[in-house]
């Protein structure tokens, strides 16, 4: 038993980073209507944190999203944290040189996660935002670029969490078989592409990113099927970006 009581500032902080990390965008009412806590409470924890670089302001219309400042609360990113401010720039130049919004994202238990997102500078990004946005590694752009290229042993832990969670009602060996064929068309191509039933007007295209070696996150962008005479130079630019990410210094 603890010799103290818990401080309460502390717990209802912790509570209110707990609601914006269950989803991509949060406004005040949601996370009152989460934690439980007064309005004009979870405003004063939010600008606070906001002060602080936790969290970022989208304006009223939109609403707050967790920075990648966060990160660094977790030793689990192993340096990731330190670099993404250099990888912003990066995904900067890329939408820049192809006008689409570039992402990107990392492993965060059983879902791909959208840590940096360049929406709003793209002219032509179909949604407001996708910052913390989870991603379903059997069938999004970034799970599969993400899987085709960890180890084995990882892919197949990763599998086992899947059913465990029943995010899949496939057996390990079902859901090997089945995985095996399209993976191994991710590692031909060079990149990956999510599932076409998810969405009949864009699709979305994602790379792995290694720092030091290490499978460390995905890049993807997101464009409309009508443009897929773009496909290529899309690629390309992927290609030259995912090269200066490789060479930051974690």
């Amino acid at each position: 038993m603890p010799s103290f009581n818990n401080i309460r500032s502390v717990e209802r902080t912790l509570s209110v980073l707990q609601a914006m990390n269950e989803g991509n965008l949060s406004r005040i009412s949601d996370l009152q209507d989460k934690t439980g806590l007064p309005s004009a409470t979870v405003v004063r924890i939010i600008e606070t944190l906001v002060s602080l670089g936790y969290v970022q302001n989208h304006g009223r219309r939109i609403g707050y999203t967790l920075t990648e400042k966060v990160l660094e609360l977790s030793s689990g990113f192993h340096g990731l944290p330190l670099i993404l401010e250099s990888a912003k720039s990066v995904l900067l130049d890329l939408t820049e040189a192809i006008r689409w919004p570039a992402a990107m994202a990392t492993l965060d238990n059983v879902s791909m996660v959208v840590r940096l997102s360049t929406i709003p500078e793209s002219p032509l990004a179909h949604t407001h935002s996708t910052l913390q946005k989870r991603l379903e590694l059997l069938v999004r752009a970034h799970g599969r670029a993400y899987l085709a290229h960890c180890p084995d042993e990882e892919r197949h832990s990763l599998y086992r969490k899947l059913i465990e969670q029943e995010v899949t009602q496939l057996d390990l060996p079902e859901l090997d078989a089945r995985m095996r064929p399209i993976l191994s068309h991710v590692r031909h191509l060079g990149y990956a592409e999510r599932d076409h039933e998810i969405d009949p007007q864009t699709t979305t295209v994602a790379m792995p990113v290694f720092f030091s070696g290490r499978l460390s996150a995905t890049i993807g962008v997101t464009f409309f099927r009508g443009a897929r005479a773009d496909r290529k130079s899309i690629l390309e630019h992927m290609q030259r970006a995912l090269d200066k990410l490789e060479a930051l210094e974690p």
